[in-house]
């Protein structure tokens, strides 16, 4: 069952993101992999030498692709408001549209994180720099951007967290005006 566009790695990485998504990486085993892709375990090992690095390969490679987008959405001029904003519709639009990938990237961040090389499309880096720049021109507080980067963070993430285990009713675009708001005012 090759994917034509990428081949058989691709169809490895959109079943085993599928698979991690639904039931969580620890539930999912190789062979439910390679089950999922109707090929052999050694043929799964001949595109990914382990588990690990097929769940590396795919937060690294989902966490710098959100980070290029957030890096567009921030790249039109304009004041801090109207910027973060983008940025957090972005979000709530990459919750709701690209649900697996996002549920897999929220549930192994902490796994990963540590040794991901994300690069310059790291998009806590990316809201970072929009905060250190906002303190800079006066446009918000002078207060900690690293602070103000957590709490923006927090309160991005958190509801999208509460949605994928049902506290919150979908979709998490539905809560973007609200969200930017309490951003704003944690930055300001």
């Amino acid at each position: 069952m090759a994917d034509k566009s990428g081949g058989k790695r691709d169809t490895i990485k959109t079943q085993a993101l599928l698979l991690f998504a639904r039931h969580g990486v620890d539930a999912v085993s190789v062979q439910d992999i390679a089950t999922a892709c109707e090929m052999s375990k050694p043929n799964l090992y001949a595109h990914f030498r382990s588990k690990d690095a097929l769940i590396l390969a795919l937060f690294e490679e989902g966490y710098r692709d959100y980070g290029h987008q957030m890096t567009a959405a921030i790249a039109a001029p304009g004041p801090f408001p109207a910027r973060l904003d983008r940025l957090v519709r972005l979000i709530c639009h990459l919750h709701d549209a690209d649900s697996p990938r996002f549920r897999f990237i929220l549930m192994t961040q902490h796994a990963n994180l540590p040794t991901a090389e994300l690069g310059e499309a790291n998009p806590i880096d990316i809201l970072l720099a929009l905060v250190t720049e906002a303190v800079a021109s006066g446009e918000i507080p002078a207060r900690d951007p690293t602070l103000v980067t957590a709490l923006i963070t927090g309160l991005v993430i958190q509801p999208a967290t509460f949605i994928q285990y049902g506290r919150l009713p979908a979709p998490l675009t539905s809560l973007a005006a609200d969200i930017t708001a309490a951003c704003l005012r944690a930055a300001t």
